[in-house]
């Protein structure tokens, strides 16, 4: 009767072990945002026979964090930006709570005001928008308080989202307005405390301009670091003194990824600037999309030249015009006018007034960065470029879709549907597949059950078998472009697109 009684309470606690680890999908992208859904199952087969709800959303780009019973989401309804309660069993939308009416930062026509992803903690939800900042409510919708934060100046709007930590949240508030002549940082790391949103500390980072990256916590086997993304450097800070204690150097101006941690190692990515992915640039296609404004066919651009639609290209393949073809530029005329003559300026480096194909081709090769993905060792002080690092890879490295260590292999898929694998603990290539579903790629891949969720651009959803072989399991078209990183719990997958919500649930559990 005895040993009855003691299986059965550790029966309940192994259940309950399990609950907690299958909901903890509580932040972006899930645990300390690795992407990993452990212990959980999933459909890896979607279909409408598992479909068991869907339901209509504003638009938005945010992703699903999740409670034990409930997902929150953000949108625009309007020009008012919403937090949005809904039931996880039924899709059910149970609440909406407005911001307070502001004017809406400016983002890029490929971006949204609404992307930064909530933050679930105990019974609390937070959200923030780079329009307002940062509101807090108690997962039944009701306000418990709100921090409005001056807008960060950025050149696409603002994405990332806050973590916590301890009794704080996180936030990463990156600046353009970060000038080298000022005294004072505008970027800067802010803890809020949980309950009242009262600034605990800052830290300012007077080297980075914006960036879109979401920060983590690096536990290792010396100590526990905040770790935050930027342009140029990736920064591990002391979570007690609140000083910067390492940096690595090497990536773009422009930082999208989260980085991850595994086997006691930080693995940190950041395409070429433009989306770059290859060591190897071919700055042909650049040249050629630029030359498209030569009115006067001497195979030169002149000042006189950069006329409507133009700009530095970023993503020549993209049609002149298209909102990712190049380097966005400000509406107003004399700022347009002042950014296009440095741009001018910046390449025609023997002051003759002409851009020629040579001058431009230099300046691609040597302006951009380098597409990079690397493995960091813990332990390092000051600059550990050189020091500290296990392995580099400077191939298949995506612009959006973070990287994902999962089963010892990391994953990353880039633009074009091109998915690689490789060794977490050496850096070494196992295989580098196209999934047969061009396109473009924003959310990130996630992990569970043994396979590889992606979602690409166009709406179609890839599952690949977690293995050393490459092998695609199933794929599936929404047909309604995904742009925000799926959720998932321990039977369930959650999918966000451009007007819905989607949930697939393993009904064999």
């Amino acid at each position: 009767m005895i040993m009855k009684l003691i299986f059965f309470i550790l029966s309940v606690l192994a259940l309950s072990l399990f609950q907690v680890k299958a909901t903890n999908w509580n932040q972006y992208r899930g645990p300390n945002g690795s992407g990993v859904a452990q212990d959980c199952q999933p459909p890896y087969k979607i279909s409408k026979k598992n479909l068991i709800w869907k339901t209509l959303l504003i638009p938005g780009f945010s992703s699903p964090a999740l409670s034990e019973d409930k997902l929150f989401l953000t949108g625009l309804s309007g020009d008012r930006l919403v937090t949005i309660g809904v039931n996880k069993s039924d899709g059910k939308i149970i609440w909406k709570s407005l911001t307070p009416k502001v004017e809406l930062e400016k983002v890029h026509k490929a971006g949204h005001p609404a992307c930064s992803t909530p933050l679930v903690v105990d019974d609390c939800v937070y959200s923030y928008f780079g329009s307002y900042g940062l509101i807090c409510y108690k997962l039944d919708g009701t306000e418990l308080w709100k921090k409005p934060i001056p807008t960060p100046k950025t050149l696409y709007g603002m994405s990332s989202s806050p973590i916590s930590y301890g009794d704080n949240i996180i936030m990463v508030l990156d600046n353009d307005a970060n000038l080298p002549s000022s005294s004072l940082s505008q970027s800067k790391i802010v803890a809020f405390n949980k309950k009242n949103g009262k600034s605990a500390w800052e830290i300012a980072r007077p080297l980075h301009r914006s960036g879109w990256s979401t920060p983590m916590i690096w536990k290792h086997n010396q100590d526990t670091e905040l770790v935050v993304l930027g342009n140029g450097r990736v920064s591990g800070y002391d979570m007690k003194s609140g000083s910067r204690k390492w940096y690595v150097t090497g990536f773009s101006r422009e930082t999208i990824s989260i980085p991850i941690s595994g086997n006691n190692l930080l693995y940190v990515s950041s395409s070429r600037l433009g989306g770059g992915g290859d060591i190897q640039l071919d700055p042909l296609p650049f040249w050629e999309a630029v030359i498209q404004f030569d009115k006067n066919a001497d195979g030169k651009i002149e000042r006189k030249e950069m006329t409507k639609n133009f700009t530095f290209p970023i993503r020549p393949e993209l049609p002149i015009g298209h909102p990712g073809f190049g380097i966005p530029l400000p509406k107003d005329k004399e700022r347009k006018k002042s950014r296009l003559d440095g741009m001018f300026k910046g390449v025609d480096r023997n002051r003759d007034n002409f851009w020629t194909k040579e001058e431009f081709i230099e300046n691609m090769r040597s302006g951009r960065g380098k597409p990079l993905l690397i493995a960091i060792n813990p332990g390092g002080q000051g600059d550990i470029s050189k020091t500290h690092l296990k392995w580099e890879l400077n191939r298949s490295i995506p612009e959006i879709p973070s990287p994902l260590l999962y089963k010892d292999l990391i994953y990353m898929i880039r633009n074009g549907g091109l998915l690689a694998a490789i060794e977490a603990s050496t850096g070494k290539l196992i295989y580098r597949e196209r999934i047969n579903a061009p396109g473009h790629y924003s959310a990130s891949p996630i992990g569970s059950n043994n396979h590889i969720y992606l979602s690409s651009n166009r709406g179609i959803v890839s599952v690949v078998r977690a293995n050393r072989k490459f092998k695609i399991i199933h794929q599936y078209d929404l047909q309604s472009p995904i742009h925000a990183t799926p959720a998932i719990d321990k039977d369930s997958l959650y999918i966000r697109t451009e007007k819905s919500l989607w949930a697939f649930r393993n009904q064999n559990n």
